[in-house]
């Protein structure tokens, strides 16, 4: 079992991460397939929101977490808007929804199958 402090540790290095990355150039920039940036937003979200529920989810409501780091998703969407290279996007944002709702939904079941 990965302690409490562990899932910290790992959801800030993630969240720091993925400001660096959401703001840095793209390079290079193929994609594989048409939608493969709208599934690399969810699961990332989706990553982000577990470490964060694992965290601090004793401590806070997943309803509050999931705004929060929505919240997260939409300034990185306007900090992207406000360079000369990157863009935000609100298709970027409901990916981002869907990772955490979908990672909400499932941690909501087995809490409440759990208890």
């Amino acid at each position: 079992m990965i302690s409490v402090a562990k899932y910290q540790t790992l959801f800030w290095l993630c969240l720091i991460g993925t400001i660096f990355l959401s703001l840095m150039p793209v390079i290079g920039g193929e994609q594989l397939f048409e939608l493969q940036d709208k599934v690399r937003h969810s699961s990332i979200y989706g990553a982000l929101f577990f470490l964060c529920a694992s965290a601090y989810g004793h401590r806070y409501s997943l309803g509050l977490l999931a705004l929060v780091l929505a919240a997260f998703g939409l300034s990185m969407e306007v900090a992207q808007s406000m360079t000369s290279y990157r863009q935000g996007d609100h298709w970027d944002m409901l990916a981002n929804l869907s990772g955490i709702l979908a990672v909400w939904a499932v941690m909501a079941w087995r809490r409440k199958n759990n208890d």
